[in-house]
């Protein structure tokens, strides 16, 4: 036999051989190179972590919210802040109103408004000392039941005599919010 038959056998025999260990081979070596390469469980930690990303994305996401909201809360007490102070500020311009209370507010009783003034001097020609509060406005307060009882109660507490003038106003409105109570005098 030559040698090239006897190669040529050689490597028939070599094929006959290699077919069951390549057959062996296809079956066992995937499961082998997957358990060796431990890809369970590195999808196992691919679907923890994905799972993870989405917690931490939905906590992001709730966390941009509520910044968000504690953005728009603290821009809408900013605005109103500023509008306090703009409100205040007028409000300091202003001079000041002394309300007097005349009467106690109680139940069925009803609130008249009087613009109230002293003169520098009484009616009797003295002069008198005026109290500083005077050059400024000044509101009585009259709680009565009646027209007639309030301006009695308001010619008790701010007799003529003494240099008071009074004007009842007609609507009965709210006082100036800059008032500062003041004695009945």
């Amino acid at each position: 036999m030559s040698n090239t038959t006897l190669l040529l056998l050689t490597i028939a025999a070599m094929m006959l051989a290699a077919v069951p260990v390549a057959m062996m081979l296809k079956r066992f070596l995937p499961d082998f190179l997957h358990r060796s390469a431990g890809i369970d469980q590195l999808e196992n930690r691919i679907y923890v972590l994905h799972s993870e990303i989405h917690e931490l994305q939905d906590r992001v996401n709730g966390k941009v919210q509520r910044r968000n909201q504690v953005s728009a809360e603290k821009h809408r007490a900013e605005t109103e802040n500023r509008k306090m102070e703009r409100a205040i500020a007028e409000i300091a311009l202003q001079p000041p109103v002394f309300v007097h209370e005349v009467g106690d507010p109680q139940a069925g009783l009803s609130k008249f408004l009087v613009n109230v003034a002293q003169e520098k001097a009484s009616a009797g020609g003295d002069k008198a000392q005026v109290n500083p509060i005077w050059r400024c406005a000044n509101v009585a307060e009259v709680w009565a039941s009646g027209a007639e009882e309030a301006k009695q109660l308001v010619e008790v507490a701010f007799p003529f005599k003494m240099g008071f003038t009074k004007n009842f106003q007609r609507t009965q409105g709210r006082p100036n919010p800059g008032r500062i109570k003041a004695p009945a005098s």
